[in-house]
């Protein structure tokens, strides 16, 4: 059971979500790639037969934790993901969910700087008013 959520971020294609499981804290990334979503996105790419599979866009929802994520709690977050996401299965989006274990501010601020070219630190306090901080 998930015991806290909080949405951090929320970009036109980028969103945060911090969360507690038991007493493990994670933070959820769900971004939108805008291509579809190709055979190295995918876990198990030698299970892709159809095309379709990879339907028209490629949205990615990615746990991070300092901790690994215990076995018995990646449904419960998968589960969270799918329903934050469930919406983009209508429009022929593939939401794939992937779990890293790495400090969730040092990724967040490694993929904002990627993406955007500056860090979550960076956000003009201004935006941070809005219902979308962009």
């Amino acid at each position: 059971m998930i015991n806290y959520f909080e949405r951090k971020i929320r970009l036109k294609d980028f969103e945060v979500w911090d969360l507690r499981i038991g007493k493990r804290n994670l933070s959820l990334f769900i971004l939108d790639e805008h291509r579809p979503a190709t055979l190295e996105d995918f876990e198990m790419p030698e299970l892709i037969y159809e095309e379709d599979d990879q339907r028209v866009n490629y949205v990615s929802a990615k746990y991070y934790s300092k901790e690994a994520v215990l076995e018995e709690h990646k449904e419960i977050l998968g589960e969270f993901a799918r329903m934050l996401t469930e919406h983009l299965a209508l429009a022929h989006c593939k939401v794939i969910i992937k779990f890293y274990q790495e400090n969730p501010k040092k990724a967040l601020d490694r993929i904002m700087l990627a993406k955007y070219g500056f860090k979550e630190s960076e956000i003009p306090l201004k935006k941070l008013w809005q219902f979308n901080q962009e």
